[in-house]
């Protein structure tokens, strides 16, 4: 990849991104946001490909990036979108791409880290940086949320040709699940953190879940 910087990467990020909308279901929406020194909306939740291409298409790159906010604001949006329609999600999930640590976000990391432990909402990142003489491969901002506590997964590909091939994978594990339940035998209304862990028999499968819940609270 002789691409140095975001604006060069752009073209084939956009390809990519719109191969991964092209890809959803009938009765799939997506939402596109676009984020730098702000936060934009581009396209709001819908399932018309040519929309959703135009949207990606017009994304930019400038300024600085607020990637907790996004993150955020995603939530919020898709917190939003089930309220009006809860009995038609199947699931819910936010796939976030960019090239560099959070630099101008109003939000706390730990303010949007539990927002999205809350939601049911699994998050996928793609931190998409080379790796720079004397700052570390793998920062707070880049391994986004911890994705692994939502059920998401975090990528960290070198080179933006990666892209087609993750945005695959990340569609083909959105169209694959099953439902668990279980009754917890943990009495406590106190709201506090339960992790949960499920593993699965046959050897080389991973079953990708949340790590955990908030319990009730009240008596």
């Amino acid at each position: 990849d002789t691409s140095n910087s975001m604006e060069e990467k752009l073209p084939t990020a956009q390809e990519a991104a719109i191969g991964f909308a092209k890809r959803m279901r009938p009765d799939d929406t997506i939402e596109v946001i676009d984020f730098n020194s702000q936060v934009r909306i581009v396209q709001p939740f819908t399932s018309d490909v040519a929309a959703l291409e135009r949207a990606i298409r017009g994304t930019s790159v400038n300024g600085s990036t607020s990637l907790y906010n996004a993150i955020y604001i995603s939530l919020k949006e898709l917190k939003k979108e089930r309220a009006r329609s809860a009995d038609e999600i199947r699931r819910q999930a936010i796939v976030v791409l960019s090239d560099g640590d959070d630099t101008s976000s109003l939000v706390e990391y730990d303010e949007v880290l539990d927002l999205a432990k809350r939601s049911e909402t699994a998050i996928y990142s793609i931190g998409l940086r080379q790796a720079e003489a004397g700052r570390p491969r793998v920062k707070e901002a880049e391994v986004v949320l911890r994705s692994q506590e939502t059920g998401g997964r975090a990528f960290f590909p070198n080179t933006v040709a990666e892209l087609p091939k993750i945005y695959q994978t990340i569609s083909d594990e959105l169209s694959t699940q099953y439902s668990l339940a279980y009754t917890s035998k943990n009495p406590l209304k106190n709201g506090a953190w339960r992790r949960i862990v499920v593993r699965v028999k046959p050897p080389g499968l991973t079953a990708r879940t949340r790590q955990g819940y908030y319990g009730p609270t009240g008596q």
